[in-house]
C-alpha cells in the first residue's frame, strides 16, 4: 500500500510525526501539510492529514475489510442523501459502516458528481454542525432566576442592549459598573468576558457573544427602549431580586443627590412598572410624563433611606451622593 508513493513504514513515520507535531504545537492541516513536505520531502494530502487529526483515522485501519465488497446502495437512495439532504460522504459512509472513499467511488460508478472540498464546507447541515462547535457554551446551570442574573436583567433594560447573537454594555465612565455586569454574567453562566477600551468613543465596552446565553435573557421579557419591561419573572420573585433588578436599572437610568434619586425614560410604561414595584417595597415615588420622556422622583429623607438600603447604587458616584442624607 501507498500513500503518494510512500511505503506503509513511511506513512507511519509520517503519520507519527503528525501527531505528535499537532500535540505539540496545535497546528491545523495545512500548517501539519507544510511541515511534512519541509520535514520528509513528500505530500500527503490535507484531507488525509485532516482524517488522522479530527476524525482519528488511522492508516491501513481498514485492511481486514477492504477487500470486501459492500452492497452498493441505489442511485436515487445516494442522491437524497448526498444532494437533497446535503449530507457528507463521510456522513454516508458512517451510515453505511464503511469508508469515505467507498461512497466516493459509489458516486463516481453512477456518474454523480461529488462536492469539492469548498462545496463541501458551504452546505448547511455543514455550516450548522461548525456553529454548533463555535457556541460559548455556559459552564454553569443557569435554569434559574438568581440576583445576579436579575442585575443583568436590570442592565439591558438600561444601558445594556441585546440581540439572538451577543448581549452588550458600553459606557463612558464608572468602570466598576461594567465590573459589576461581567462579573454577574460569570456567576450565572460561568463565562469570562473582558471589557476593552474603546479609544474612538472613549469608553469600555463588552460583548457577551452567546447565542445561548442571549437566548436564556430574551426569553425572560422585551429590553429595547421603547418597549421594555419588568421581567414578569421578576416581578413574582423575592425581595433580594427584584432589588438586583432595579439595581441594575437604576445605575443605568439613574441619577442621585442628597435629595433626590430621578429616572428619565422614554418608555412610560416601563417606567410605571418601576414605580409600582418600589411602592410596593414601600419606597413612595412619582413619575409624570412630560412631552416624550417619562420622569420618576423619589424625596424625601424616609424615602432616599430606604431606597439606599434596600436597593443602593453600584457606581460609586451615584451612591457616595446618596450616602450624604445619613448626615442632614
Amino acid at each position: 500500500m501507498f500513500y503518494n508513493n510512500l511505503s506503509r513504514e513511511e506513512v507511519f513515520r509520517v503519520y507519527n510525526f503528525v501527531m505528535r507535531k499537532r500535540k505539540e504545537l496545535s497546528y491545523g492541516q495545512h500548517r501539519l501539510y507544510l511541515l511534512v513536505k519541509e520535514e520528509f520531502g513528500k505530500e500527503i494530502k490535507e484531507s488525509t492529514i485532516s482524517g488522522w487529526i479530527f476524525r482519528n483515522n488511522i492508516p491501513f485501519a481498514g485492511e481486514k475489510t477492504q477487500f470486501r465488497e459492500k452492497e452498493r446502495p441505489k442511485k436515487e437512495e445516494l442522491e437524497e442523501l448526498y444532494f437533497e439532504q446535503k449530507q457528507s460522504a463521510e456522513r454516508i459512509a458512517k451510515k453505511y459502516d464503511t469508508s469515505t472513499i467507498t461512497v466516493i467511488n459509489w458516486l463516481r460508478y453512477y456518474g454523480l458528481p461529488a462536492r469539492t472540498h469548498r462545496e463541501s464546507m458551504n452546505t448547511s447541515l455543514i455550516k450548522n454542525e461548525l456553529r454548533e462547535l463555535r457556541l460559548r457554551r455556559p459552564t454553569k446551570d443557569f435554569s434559574q432566576l438568581s440576583a445576579e442574573k436579575a442585575y443583568i436583567l436590570g442592565v439591558l433594560c438600561g444601558d445594556g442592549c441585546i440581540n439572538h447573537k451577543m448581549a452588550k454594555l458600553e459606557i463612558r465612565k464608572d468602570k466598576e459598573f461594567i465590573e459589576a455586569f461581567v462579573n454577574c454574567l460569570q456567576e450565572v453562566y460561568g463565562l469570562e468576558f473582558k471589557p476593552y477600551y474603546y479609544k474612538k468613543r472613549d469608553s469600555l465596552i463588552v460583548y457577551a457573544a452567546s447565542e445561548i446565553i442571549c437566548k436564556d435573557l430574551l426569553g425572560y421579557g422585551k429590553f429595547g427602549t421603547f418597549e421594555w419591561n419588568i421581567p414578569s419573572k421578576v416581578i413574582l420573585s423575592n425581595e433580594k431580586i427584584r432589588a438586583n433588578f432595579l439595581r441594575g436599572l437604576f445605575d443605568s437610568e439613574g441619577s442621585a443627590t442628597k435629595y433626590v434619586v430621578t429616572m428619565s425614560s422614554a418608555n412610560f410604561n416601563g417606567l410605571n412598572e418601576v414605580g409600582k414595584m418600589l411602592e410596593e417595597m414601600g419606597i413612595k415615588n412619582t413619575v409624570k410624563k412630560r412631552g416624550k420622556y417619562s420622569y420618576m422622583h423619589i424625596c424625601g429623607r424616609e424615602r432616599l433611606r430606604m431606597f439606599r438600603e434596600k436597593i443602593g447604587f453600584t457606581i460609586r458616584r451615584k451612591q457616595e451622593r446618596l450616602e450624604g442624607i445619613k448626615n442632614d
